[in-house]
């Protein structure tokens, strides 16, 4: 007699074999991949822009992306341009090259070169606190002992600033105090990390260097980009406003594909503008990487030098305890060995997510957008990647070295044990521990071996893997290219295991905490809560949604994207994981208010 146990084992297994060969069969019927020729003929990219082609389509469908605009650029030379599906379901509005569509946080590429067009002429300089330029710039730190806040810091995102400001700021057109109440809020946060202490993705931080250049260049951030950057560069249907868009044109409904319905995001202006409101078209976009090819140069004018352009490019703070790499403005990588990519993706928010990758050194260039929620960074990356990589063999015949399987060692046993606990990664819960002489992992129900190439690093062994259907199923990470390193810590630093995404991307994992510990019963906080605006006045505005406090596997966890927290004082809480890893939640004990950035969280009475 079979138990139950096993029967759901194998239920299981039948489920995700059934599914594996539908896809299949589902490919095989609908479009086949290509046939990659035995040797591609220099500079023809016939079979690179068939596999882009196939790889889109595909995405589509997976994805119930509802259009994509590509544009593959050679040097001067646009090889491949085209626009799939629908700008608007509900109109039935076909894309084209010149629909336009918000493009977020490709937006701090511009902001960043703005930027440095000021440290060129001497307005600011890289190293120089940031209050040097804006007396209105404060913000509250634990870290007594940290350096100033400099631009460098902030263009590399190594100035350990929060991701967003404090308050909610509605957007008003033509008026310059919105950006400065945003930097302003500040004044309400607190510091994540030291600076130069690690990576943190800060929205505010490009914010803070758009009113440096709206004070600076005395005249509003969106037009003076339009007029002395976005313009001369030829990106005549791009802007920092809605209002700019030209009447003609197309713009783009972002959407969210949920149970075999499309729910539209209608695209509208934030206060963040620096960080995250550019407006522009594939077309635009194209001549933006041509701009770059050409070190900058437009209509015979050099908008910045070619150095600095090159310095933009350069890794600035990685380190063993914090190797994700970055450059000034640029998210920085090596691939294909040792060529260098540097790329920034924007959105998901509000349905349409974006993305350019150029590698420099070969004047290579992919841009990519889509309209839906799910096409985020990790997508449109390893897409982008992927072309760079059929397109760099079409141009100089390099082909990218086979990944070898790494040479496995054998660390001493008490490594082992070191490294065991829990992480929070993700923001669940990651147990790592010991059976036998094996370290093996568990997230999410899923148990894999940890297999050690030295005596920090691991990578996965799972039956999925050995088998070839992860492949098969077409993860949007390639699992055999992830890596888990640990690293113990001491005095200074905490233990850390750090996963690697091929390189692309890292995520920060820091054990569990004492519940023991903590100086505000966990209980306290648990609940559920409404969720308000947090106005630059204090006061709570209109209701947002919900949110609830929970303790699971021995953790206290916030829903939504806050994730795991930890009390650290009797009215502070710091979020442990996530886009807001090391951010300082601010609660009041008499009201059980919390506040976090433009959010307060306001306890529910039980029903």
């Amino acid at each position: 007699m079979i138990s139950k146990k096993k029967q759901a084992f194998w239920a299981a297994v039948l489920i995700l074999l059934v599914s594996i060969i539908g896809l299949w069969g589902w490919q095989k019927m609908h479009r086949m991949a290509p046939n990659k020729p035995d040797s591609i003929p220099r500079g023809d990219y016939s079979y690179t822009i068939d596999y882009a082609d196939y790889r889109i389509h595909q995405m589509m469908k997976q994805q119930h992306l509802p259009s994509v605009a590509v544009a593959l650029i050679d040097d001067q030379e646009v090889i491949w341009q085209e626009a799939f599906g629908l700008a608007n379901i509900e109109r039935e509005v076909p894309a084209t090259v010149d629909t336009v569509y918000k493009l977020w946080s490709v937006s701090k590429i511009f902001t960043a070169i703005e930027t440095m067009r000021m440290v060129e002429e001497g307005l600011v300089e890289l190293d120089a606190p940031i209050t040097d330029y804006l007396s209105n710039f404060y913000i509250q730190s634990r870290f007594q002992d940290s350096e100033p806040i400099t631009i460098r810091s902030i263009l590399a995102h190594h100035a350990g600033l929060p991701r967003n400001g404090c308050h909610w700021v509605r957007y008003r057109p033509d008026d310059r105090n919105g950006l400065r109440e945003l930097v302003t809020s500040l004044k309400d946060c607190h510091t994540a990390f030291p600076v130069g202490y690690r990576y943190k993705y800060s929205n505010i931080g490009f914010d803070t260097l758009g009113d440096g250049i709206q004070t600076l260049r005395g005249e509003s951030f969106d037009s003076y980009m339009q007029d002395y950057l976005l313009t001369p560069i030829g990106m005549e249907n791009s802007t920092f406003v809605f209002a700019r868009i030209p009447r003609d044109l197309d713009v783009a409904i972002g959407y969210e594909y949920y149970k075999s319905e499309y729910y539209p995001y209608e695209q509208g202006d934030i206060s963040n503008l620096p960080s995250g409101n550019l407006y522009s078209t594939i077309e635009d976009m194209s001549r933006f990487v041509r701009f770059v090819f050409r070190d900058s140069e437009a209509d015979g004018e050099q908008l910045i030098r070619p150095e600095t352009l090159r310095m933009m490019f350069e890794d600035q703070y990685s380190s063993p305890r914090d190797p994700q790499p970055m450059g000034l403005g640029w998210k920085v990588s090596r691939v294909f060995g040792s060529e260098l990519l540097v790329w920034h993706d924007g959105g998901p928010s509000e349905g349409i997510g974006s993305l350019v990758a150029l590698i420099p050194e070969r004047k290579l260039g992919v841009v990519l957008i889509a309209n839906e929620i799910s096409f985020d960074g990790s997508m449109s990356a390893t897409l982008a990647r992927d072309i760079l990589e059929r397109m760099l063999e079409t141009k100089y015949g390099i082909v990218s070295p086979e990944n070898e399987a790494p040479e496995m060692v054998a660390p001493a046993p008490s490594l082992f044990e070191a490294y065991a606990g829990q992480y929070i990664a993700w923001g669940e819960v990651m147990d790592v521990f010991l059976r036998g002489d094996q370290l093996k992992g568990s997230l999410q129900g899923m148990t894999f071996d940890l297999i050690p190439v030295d005596q920090t690093r691991f990578r996965l062994s799972h039956w999925l893997l050995n088998l070839g259907l992860a492949d098969l199923l077409q993860l949007p990470i390639d699992l055999q290219e992830l890596e888990i390193q640990f690293l113990v810590g001491d005095e200074a630093d905490e233990d850390l295991m750090i996963i690697d995404l091929a390189e692309f991307s890292y995520e920060f994992c820091t054990r569990t905490p004492e519940i023991a510990s903590s100086p505000i019963s966990w209980d306290e906080l648990t609940g559920d809560y409404e969720m308000r605006r947090r106005l630059p006045s204090g006061s709570r505005g209109e209701i947002v949604g919900g949110s609830r406090i929970w303790i699971e596997d021995g953790v206290l966890t916030m829903a939504g994207l806050i994730g795991p927290l930890k009390p650290i004082s009797a009215t502070e809480i710091i979020i442990m994981s996530g886009p807001f890893a090391g951010e300082t939640m601010d609660y009041e004990p008499g009201t059980g208010f919390i506040y976090h950035q433009s959010i307060v969280y306001k306890p529910t009475a039980p029903d």
